[in-house]
């Protein structure tokens, strides 16, 4: 939500809303910004509703969120029950949960077509476990060209299938690459004070279950997709940044964009162009 505002966005804007897959770091935020839609939409007195798509338990995340979101808003409906519609007794809810557990397009309206692939950021789970939880990449065809968005993934035939000639890769590139991961491990198991077999574990997590920047690279060439934008990263600076972009480089030689929380990209016949900020909302 405070990154939405700062970006001038206006979340009660958004009618429609994506979720790759279930995991912490993608979707506990998500609340807070549904407490506000809530709030806003029954002060309107607003029929609109609010389309949520994800995987498997999709629907017991946002129930989860609305029964959160309404212990707190009880007060204020008690005060003035005029400002907030009612179901049955109950506080109504203007959010609609889609869950799908299948490849293929999920969601059609008159500005975009959206194709989903199961990706392989769930490929250890054990079997069980992946026959009820789901980790999707989309491919998001719009008048002005393709995006193609990985989610969180490892290298995956399906998702070089769905990316395709795509005009842009929005590509999560988690480390630079296996010096860099290395590192990574060897801080969390002095932290953790992990054994070598849960070490091992974890580096295997993030070899088949994630991206580095050659993955993306190669990934980027392997699709022929004409640029790539990195995010779900965390560089240290500039020069950081550009050691990411090298990483992709190695394998592909289109555009490579390394951006900065709230940089803005605008798509236009199939070219990604960097625009203007917006405004921050007051």
């Amino acid at each position: 939500m405070e990154r939405m505002l700062q970006a001038g966005i206006d979340s009660t804007a958004v009618k429609t809303i994506f979720l790759t897959h279930l995991h912490s770091d993608h979707d506990l935020g998500l609340a807070e910004v549904l407490g506000n839609d809530f709030f806003v939409l029954n002060q309107r007195r607003s029929p609109d509703s609010i389309g949520i798509y994800g995987p498997p338990e999709t629907k017991e995340l946002i129930d989860a969120a609305v029964r959160f979101i309404t212990v707190s808003v009880r007060p204020f409906a008690a005060e003035n029950p005029s400002d907030y519609r009612t179901v049955a007794g109950h506080l109504a809810s203007p959010f609609i949960a889609h869950e799908f557990n299948h490849d293929g397009v999920i969601y059609t309206d008159d500005k975009i077509r959206v194709v989903a692939a199961g990706n392989s950021h769930y490929a250890l789970m054990p079997e069980r476990a992946r026959q009820r939880l789901q980790s999707y990449s989309y491919r998001i065809e719009t008048p002005h060209g393709s995006i193609v968005f990985t989610g969180d993934t490892g290298p995956s035939d399906a998702v070089v299938r769905l990316a395709e000639r795509a005009d842009v890769l929005v590509a999560e590139s988690s480390t630079r690459g296996e010096d860099d991961l290395q590192q990574f491990i060897d801080a969390m198991v002095k932290r953790n004070h992990w054994s070598p077999a849960r070490a091992q574990e974890f580096h295997a997590h993030f070899v088949s279950e994630h991206l580095n920047a050659s993955d993306v690279g190669q990934l980027a060439d392997k699709a022929h997709v004409k640029a790539v934008l990195l995010y779900h990263y965390d560089p240290d600076d500039k020069a950081d940044q550009a050691a990411y972009v090298a990483g992709v480089k190695k394998y592909f030689s289109g555009q490579v964009f390394a951006p900065d929380d709230r940089d803005r990209y605008c798509l236009s016949s199939g070219t990604i162009l960097s625009c203007p900020p917006t405004p921050a909302a007051k």
